[in-house]
């Protein structure tokens, strides 16, 4: 695949059009593959290194995801649809204090964060859940197991530069 700023102006400012589902998804892909911190604001591409390669991308997610199954669907009716005793849910909802970041949502505050965590509670399956660090994640999932993980976000290109910030991995097993 061709990466291109024209393409990606193109995309974003909606002059190609999806003709079905398929081509809907590709297009965010590469949008999200050539944006700036995945933002789908700026187009991005690094001087210092070859550009990359969205076909290979989509070769390796084809075989790691071959018995998986992903839709675009609310996590209410992911987690009642596929729910059963050898389900293993990975969950990556808006961070606390994020949620503005994800546009065209309907959006995803503390209700959400709240529901989420009440349906987990009662799942039948197995769960791994990441989330940012703080208070009230801590508290909503308090009797759940917790894994805290140091993590460098790679948003600037100097490593020495990158902040350091915690998350956590809950999970019910």
């Amino acid at each position: 695949m061709i990466i291109s700023r024209k393409i990606f102006h193109m995309l974003k400012n909606k002059e190609i059009k999806p003709r079905n589902d398929l081509e809907r998804a590709a297009f965010y892909f590469y949008l999200i593959s050539t944006s700036f911190g995945s933002s789908m604001g700026q187009f991005a591409m690094s001087k210092q290194r070859a550009p990359k390669r969205l076909c290979r991308d989509f070769s390796l997610h084809t075989k790691r995801l071959k018995n998986a199954s992903i839709e675009n669907k609310s996590f209410e009716y992911i987690l009642k649809e596929y729910d059963y005793n050898e389900a293993l849910f990975y969950l990556d909802p808006p961070y606390v204090g994020t949620e503005n970041y994800y546009k065209n949502t309907g959006g995803f505050g503390l209700k959400e964060h709240e529901l989420l965590c009440n349906l987990l509670k009662n799942i039948k399956g197995k769960f791994m859940l990441s989330y940012n660090d703080c208070e009230l994640i801590r508290e909503l999932y308090k009797d759940f197991n917790f894994k805290e993980l140091k993590v460098r976000y790679s948003l600037n290109n100097n490593v020495l530069k990158r902040k350091e910030s915690k998350e956590l991995l809950i999970m019910n097993f």
